[in-house]
């Protein structure tokens, strides 16, 4: 099968793969050699010597060479319909300057008929030369004629033009003391004191007004979504922890029969909505729903993540709480009652201290053994939390990749923080040493799990880096425990699914420094291969 363009062909003939290092993830038979499926089941996963030649018989057999079989790899924080929506812009990332992003969309207004958004994402002002955002009146100067949105990486913040800001009916002006700085109104649209005119930047809920503006049809949406899983399946992603409120689309993806991947839907919590209505279990064959998710500040990159003490580079600013204790207490209660899952987004120490206290209270009164309730990121830990974090059984789901995109030496988390607080940033090691659950996500960041264990393994703090093994296992083992799936994947075992991965090299021993290199060459879904680029990758 020649590297895929389009999904291939499925088909139902057992597979068996000979001549590999299969790291099972199981803690009684570590390695095999050998892995055979059964429809979508494993059959065998053992030594070479001790299968059974003639479950050979009317089965593929694929000589792997030496390369690494590992299970097939979760990621237990993604937004699968926010990266299908970034598919409809222009991609941001690789922008290194104002100048750079200012004739991309000079350029791109240009194409574009008078009055269409221009629509673009995965900015990120941290690596831009100028060091700041760019303006209203820069973003007016270069798209005249259309109304602009660009999403930042962190999807928190966004800007906008003026024709933007009067499509949502945001004001563009505000009552503000000129007492210099930036000032944020209720809607989270920023201004500048001294003008009292809007900055460009809006966020939380002026993003999400002006977003609500885009119009994507559904048609447009189920492409995307087949583009973004074959991206996903391309990287070893097999199942995927899917944060939205809108689980419909989903649905109807899957039904179109072109759902490949496992996704685990995490509603986010809305007041208007009664315990009732969130789903459990499984909504579809393909698809089952658990946490409920909560977001209690907001992210460094946005410099809205609840902090302790003030932003090293904003020295008046805390950052956002948007829960009061009784508050969020109040909401969680009904819930955990009701058996639902829960997932807290919270980065701040603040944020953290605030998540603690209020499930401290909730479980006290509500005692409830095996919840694994979840608190998501979870980056700039207090003195004291780990212990607390472990008392309450609650899983950790963090995302590595951030480590080496802002976490490094200079970066932005040091910039936003200072040393000491750098220092203290996503402390993986300390959560495994503690016997916590440590989930591994990308949150689309990229979404590479290769990139994140590299990352894990080579975090800048060394007593916050793990091992190899111990990466690996975040991204299988645990993402099905935190799912309440790990009777049936994470590991490699007969009778489980056959969900797996080839890699080129085995992460366990290589040099440390050279993980980031490792190519997936294959991946089996549901015991179908569904990625593969076996031909054309050399053998270790």
């Amino acid at each position: 099968m020649e590297k895929m363009n389009n999904m291939p062909t499925l088909r139902r003939k057992g597979l068996v793969l000979i001549n590999a290092r299969v790291l099972t993830l199981e803690e009684a038979d570590p390695l095999a050699e050998v892995v055979v499926t059964d429809g979508a089941r494993l059959l065998y996963v053992g030594g070479q010597d001790d299968v059974d030649r003639r479950l050979f018989n009317d089965r593929e057999v694929i000589d792997l060479g030496g390369r690494t079989v590992v299970p097939g790899f979760i990621d237990g924080h993604l937004h699968l319909l926010e990266l299908a929506r970034s598919h409809s812009g222009i991609d941001l990332a690789g922008c290194k300057s104002i100048k750079e992003l200012l004739s991309l969309l000079k350029e791109e207004g240009g194409r574009l008929p008078r009055g269409q958004w221009l629509v673009g994402y995965h900015w990120d002002e941290s690596r831009w030369e100028e060091g700041r955002h760019a303006t209203l009146e820069e973003l007016d100067r270069a798209c005249p004629d259309n109304p602009v949105f660009l999403k930042r990486i962190c999807l928190h913040q966004a800007l906008v033009n003026s024709l933007a800001l009067e499509r949502a009916g945001l004001p563009c002006t505000n009552k503000v003391s000129a007492s210099g700085g930036l000032s944020v109104g209720v809607t989270g649209l920023f201004y500048n004191p001294k003008t009292a005119k809007p900055t460009g930047l809006v966020q939380e809920r002026a993003k999400s007004r002006v977003e609500s503006c885009l119009e994507f049809s559904e048609q447009e949406m189920l492409s995307a979504l087949e583009e973004v899983q074959k991206r996903l399946i391309a990287l070893g992603i097999t199942s995927v922890h899917h944060i939205s409120s809108n689980f419909s689309l989903i649905k109807k993806f899957a039904e179109t029969g072109k759902l490949l991947l496992r996704p685990y839907f995490c509603p986010t919590w809305d007041e208007k909505t009664g315990v009732a209505w969130y789903p459990k279990g499984e909504i579809s064959p393909s698809m089952k729903s658990g946490a409920v998710k909560f977001f209690t500040d907001g992210s460094l990159g946005a410099h809205s993540a609840a902090l302790l003490e003030p932003y090293t580079d904003e020295p008046n600013n805390l950052g956002q709480l948007y829960w009061e204790e009784k508050g969020l207490k109040e909401a969680l209660s009904p819930l955990h009652k009701a058996g639902q899952q829960l997932s807290l987004h919270a980065i701040g120490d603040r944020a953290i201290l605030l998540v603690l206290d209020a499930m401290e209270e909730v479980l006290e009164r509500y005692p409830v053994k095996g919840h694994r309730h979840r608190m998501e990121h979870c980056e700039l830990v207090p003195e004291g939390a780990i212990e607390r974090i472990k008392e309450l059984g609650l899983t950790v789901s963090a995302q590595p990749n951030f480590v080496s995109m802002w976490g490094q030496p200079g970066g932005l988390y040091q910039k936003r923080l200072g040393l000491d607080r750098w220092k203290r940033m996503n402390p993986l090691a300390k959560f495994l040493r503690k016997s916590i659950p440590l989930v591994f996500g990308s949150d689309g960041m990229p979404p590479g799990p290769i990139y994140g264990i590299h990352s894990a393994v080579n975090h800048p703090v060394h007593e916050s880096s793990i091992s190899p093994m111990e990466a690996i296992s975040c991204y299988t083992k645990a993402g099905a425990y935190s799912s309440f799936e790990e009777d049936s994947k994470g590991t490699l075992r007969m009778g489980k699914l056959a969900d797996l991965v080839v890699l080129s090299h085995d992460p366990t021993t290589c040099l440390r420094e050279e993980i980031r290199d490792i190519a997936v060459v294959m991946t089996v879904l549901d015991g179908q291969i569904v990625y593969n680029n076996l031909k054309e990758e050399t053998p270790p």
